[in-house]
This record gives structure tokens, C-alpha cells and sequence, in this order.
């Protein structure tokens, strides 16, 4: 059933989470296309090998697609996002997935799709189980390929885009989806999936194509042809939109205009506050190729290098010589800022030549991060060598992540050691003086930073996975999702607790969780007294013009203030206010 106000003709107003900027205007599209998953289906013996050369006739297919897209993107917009491309014909090269599927459908008798789409399928689900929200979301990655192989071997044609601007409606939209969008064509979309760090959301702002997600049942409530306003800054989605909503968006167009404007003429000023409290403000990057978005934002190095997906989605673990290669390439880039990389964090059963068929029941308090490292030490002092040898071409720091004792800290430091007095007899050159953090991202940690702060050069608060364990709340589960509070009381407390653990250690304290990034949370983290605060790159100019509107003594306040409050809703309240009086331009409606 269609909603009743959208039919009727009335304004309605949908929020969802705004993922790339901009205004637009048109009749709705909604896209039909529906993937049907293939089942598993026997075929007579004889049939086998044809079934064989329709895969690999399939994939290749795929591959000249995939090629084509990539090479697209790199044109219009870019390497950076082009790359995402090169991720997907990876997973294609993948023989040790390949040759599951080219052995289930010789054994089993199966016919290609079924067979392809099982093994990919297994592989998505492993995904999803993973702690780190940021790493699931790569699933739609592994989907798009599946997904795109299976249609090629059905000979399935895509449904075509209308030839008139519109603005797009989709139940999700993955990396391909979005790379053949006509911008002349779609105004801006809006999906019931994604998020801010999904590859199509960040392709979309590289694209200029504003972009919500987070909007349920859109398929069911409305239809193409429909009136539409969409609000990639606030998140709304607004079927309908009546005579004074369209003129108060006219507003707020130019008002936003001069607001970019703005963020973009003061790039090179520093992150500090008006009575001149210096703030860091760096990245969090996962691929090489977004180093020219760090450069273009003038992020100060890298404050979290992801190396998960150098290890994963690939047939075999990378060599020490490969990572050493890619670290120092980085560390090179980043300049005299440098970049802190955090060693694998990553549940044992993604490493596939690793996890000795690992069944975990819970993934989220299972082996991952630190615990994985210390149980596999040929692969953790392989990446610890790496990122040594890093450490003499760049400014390079490391840091252990899910640390929750004292002991894994001192364990991970003394193979570290290790790694240090093996280079030094082969003569290989390394900063001698390499800062060692560990990540606070569990109650534990944060309990006794006092402890570990003794033991390490920095910290650096992963907050979403803190806030996820202190409150037990899985903010991806949509029954307790109203649960995951960052103001929430106890967060606070122990984000001060550790604050004041490091600074009586005289070492410093970093965020690199979405915490930082909220600018209706800056107030906070400048009271808190946090030297760095990590983000992706779209955030950093909002942070920073919120920084230098804000004199850190009422900051200071603020956080007193909070502490005495007792409730996440009337903490959230008042950082809104002191965020209204002193930048009020950049919460623009």
C-alpha cells in the first residue's frame, strides 16, 4: 500500500542520513530491477564442462565490464574512486574462491549460478559477522560482483535509467549502480540501505550527485512520477514539497553555497580554537588512492590506516615485502605528519588460510584484533617488520587495537622487540623511535587507561566500538539501534577517564571513531582535551570551522556541566546548544 499522504498530494517529509551534499529537485524514479538469487540446481554429467565454459565466459565478460567502469570513473572523476574497481576485479582473480566454485560444479554437478553465487554467498555472510561495522560494509562490494557475474551468465539486461532528471529511489544502489549514473540525468538519489563509508555514497559525493540513505520501504511507498525534493545535507527525502518548503530551500541553496564556499577558502588555516588551543584534525583511510582527498582537505597525516583489506579478499596473505611496499608508500604521501597504522583488526575466521574452520557464535567478543595477532605471531611480526621498515622513508606510528589488559599490551610490545632486533642484525634501516599506541575501544581498556598509558606513546578511542560494548548495544540490530547513545553517561566518564589518565602519563590522546566527526559533538571533544581527532575526509573542513569558532575554556564548562547531568538526552541537549551559539551556519536547514 501506497503511503496516503504521498498519494493525496501532501507534503511528506522522510529522514534519513544525509551522505553526500546538495539540493535537488525532480520526479521520483523507482527502480524495479530485482535480483533473484539462483538456486541450486543439479545437471546431467554430460553438461558439466558446458557449465564450466559459461563461468568463465561469464567472468571474463564481467571482467571487460568492471574494466570499462573503472576506466570510466578515472576519467570523469578520478583515480581515487576508480580503484574501487580494481578491489572488484581482485575478487574475480581470487583462484582459491574460484576453484571452490569450478570444483562444486565438476563434483556436484551444478549449474553455474547456483554454484558461483553459493560460494560468494558464504563468503558475504562471514563478512557480516564482523565486528568492525566499516568492514561489513564491504559486503555490497562482494554482492555487486556476485550479483554482476550471475546476470552475465542469464544474459539478464539492467533496466534501463529514464532519459529525463529525476531523483532516484532505490532499495540499495551498489559501486556499479552509482559508476554509470548519468549525472545530467539523476538529480540525486535516495536508498533503505548504505551509509556515509558504503563505496556508491562515496563515489556520489566525488560525483557531486547529492545522496540519503536510511529511508525504509521505499518501495512500497512511493512511485515514479512523484514529486520530490531531496536534502543530501539534512537527510530528508520530501515527497510533495509544498510552495513554502520549495522556498525556503531556495534559500537554502545560496546559504550553502556561501558556507562551501567558505570551508573551502580556509583549507590551509589551522584547527584552533578562538583562544588558541591547537587541535590535529587527520584521516582515517583504508586505500592508498584517497591520499589525494587527505592532501586536497590538508588532513595532518593519517590518524588510522586501515590494513584489513590488504589481508582479506585475496587467495593468499600478503608477503612482508608487499605490505613493507604499500606501508612506506603511505608513509611517504603522508608527509611530516606521518600516519599511524593500526595492525590487523580482523576476526581469525576472514583469514581463510588461518581460521582452521573457526565457528564463532559471537564474532563481536571472539578472536579478533590484538587476539588474533598474538595467537598467529608469524603474521603479526610479519606486519610488525613491515611497518618498521616503513618507519625509515616516513613518519610512522603504530597502534594495537581491541587491547583490553595490560598484559596483551606487553605482549605485543615485546614481539614488537623482537621484530626490531631482527632488522637491526640484517642491517635493515627503521625509526628506532617509533611511537607505539593502543587503540581504547573496550570498557576494560578505558577502565585502566591509568595502567596502559604507562606502557605506550598515545592512545587513540575507537568510540564506536566502546560505545557499542559498554552499552551491549549492536547499533546495526534496528530493535536496540536507539540504544547506541554517545552521550550517554557512562561514554563520558570514561572518555574523561582516559583524557586524564594520558595527560597525568604525559602522552597524548587521539579519537578516530565517528565521535570526532560529529560536529554536535566538537564541544566535547575539545573539553575532553583530545590532542587529534581522526574522520574521513567529507568531515574535515565542518570540524575544523567548528574548532575555530569555539574558545575552549567554554568547552571546558560544557564537559562539567555534562557530567552533572545524568541523562544521554539532556547531555545531547546542551552540546546542541553551545554548537547553535557559536555555529549555528553550519546546521543549515
Amino acid at each position: 500500500m501506497f503511503e496516503k499522504g504521498a498519494q493525496s498530494g501532501e507534503e511528506m517529509v522522510l529522514v534519513g542520513i544525509g551522505v553526500s551534499p546538495g539540493i535537488a529537485r525532480g520526479p521520483v524514479h523507482l527502480t524495479t530491477d530485482v535480483f533473484e538469487i539462483p538456486e541450486l540446481e543439479e545437471i546431467p554429467e554430460d553438461a558439466v564442462e558446458r557449465e564450466v565454459i559459461r563461468l568463465e565466459t561469464a567472468l571474463e565478460t564481467t571482467r571487460r565490464q568492471l574494466e570499462n567502469m573503472r576506466d570510466r570513473i578515472a576519467s570523469e572523476i578520478g583515480t581515487n574512486d576508480a580503484d574501487i574497481f580494481d578491489a572488484h576485479l581482485l575478487m574475480l582473480e581470487d583462484r582459491s574462491v574460484l576453484d571452490e566454485v569450478f570444483s562444486r560444479i565438476r563434483k556436484k554437478a551444478q549449474k553455474a549460478e547456483g554454484a558461483f553465487y553459493g560460494v560468494m554467498a558464504r563468503y558475504v555472510e562471514t563478512l557480516r559477522r564482523i565486528g568492525d561495522e566499516y568492514l561489513r560494509e564491504r559486503t555490497v562490494d562482494i554482492e555487486d560482483v556476485a550479483r554482476r557475474v550471475v546476470r552475465n551468465l542469464r544474459g539478464t539486461v539492467l533496466e534501463l535509467a529514464p532519459a529525463e532528471p529525476h531523483v532516484l529511489l532505490s532499495t540499495e544502489l551498489t559501486p556499479s549502480d552509482t559508476a554509470v549514473m548519468d549525472r545530467a540525468t539523476v538529480l540525486g538519489f535516495a536508498t533503505e540501505g548504505g551509509s556515509h563509508t558504503s563505496h556508491s555514497t562515496i563515489m556520489a559525493r566525488s560525483m557531486g550527485i547529492p545522496a540519503v540513505v536510511g529511508i525504509p520501504d521505499l518501495s512500497t511507498r512511493f512511485h515514479t512520477g512523484q514529486d520530490a525534493l531531496l536534502d543530501g545535507y539534512g537527510g530528508l527525502l520530501i515527497i510533495n514539497p509544498s510552495e513554502e518548503t520549495l522556498a525556503a530551500y531556495a534559500v537554502t541553496r545560496r546559504k550553502k553555497a556561501a558556507l562551501d564556499r567558505h570551508l573551502r577558502e580556509m583549507v590551509d588555516l589551522p584547527a584552533e580554537t578562538l583562544d588558541g588551543k591547537r587541535i590535529v584534525l587527520s584521516a582515517n583511510i583504508e586505500f592508498e588512492s584517497e591520499m589525494s582527498e587527505v592532501h586536497a582537505w590538508r588532513a595532518e597525516g593519517i590518524g588510522l590506516y586501515r590494513t584489513e583489506f590488504f589481508f582479506i579478499n585475496r587467495a593468499s596473505l600478503p608477503t612482508e615485502d608487499e605490505q613493507a611496499e604499500n606501508y612506506a608508500r603511505i608513509a611517504s604521501a603522508a608527509g611530516p605528519e606521518g600516519v599511524i597504522i593500526r595492525t590487523l583488526d580482523v576476526g581469525g575466521d576472514k583469514l581463510h588460510s588461518l581460521h582452521d574452520s573457526l565457528n564463532e557464535t559471537n564474532p563481536f567478543l571472539g578472536w579478533r584484533g590484538i587476539r588474533v595477532s598474538l595467537k598467529r605471531r608469524k603474521l603479526f611480526k610479519s606486519q610488525l617488520r613491515a611497518i618498521l621498515r616503513a618507519s625509515a622513508v616516513g613518519r610512522v606510528r603504530v597502534m594495537f587495537p581491541m587491547i583490553s589488559c595490560v598484559e596483551e599490551l606487553r605482549e605485543a610490545r615485546s614481539i614488537l622487540a623482537e621484530c626490531q632486533n631482527e632488522l637491526r642484525k640484517e642491517g635493515v634501516v627503521f625509526d628506532t623511535n617509533m611511537e607505539v599506541g593502543a587503540m581504547i575501544e573496550v570498557p576494560s581498556a578505558a577502565l585502566t587507561a591509568d595502567t596502559l598509558a604507562k606502557e605506550v606513546d598515545f592512545f587513540s578511542i575507537g568510540t564506536n566500538d566502546l560505545i557499542q560494548y559498554t552499552l551491549a548495544v549492536d547499533r546495526g540490530n534496528e530493535m536496540v539501534a536507539d540504544l547506541y547513545q554517545p552521550c550517554h553517561p557512562g561514554i563520558l566518564k570514561l572518555l574523561k577517564n582516559v583524557s586524564d589518565a594520558a595527560r597525568r602519563a604525559g602522552i597524548w590522546t587521539g579519537v578516530c571513531g565517528e565521535m570526532a566527526s560529529d560536529i554536535m559533538l566538537t564541544p566535547l571533544m575539545v573539553g575532553l582535551g583530545f590532542a587529534e581527532l581522526s574522520m574521513s575526509t567529507p568531515q574535515l573542513p565542518m570540524v575544523k570551522y567548528a574548532i575555530r569558532k569555539l574558545p575552549s575554556a567554554r568547552c571546558v564548562a560544557l564537559l562539567d556541566e555534562a557530567l552533572t547531568l545524568g541523562e544521554a538526552s539532556k547531555i545531547r541537549d546542551r552540546c546542541r546548544e553551545v554548537a547553535l551559539e557559536y555555529y549555528s551556519e553550519l546546521f543549515v536547514t
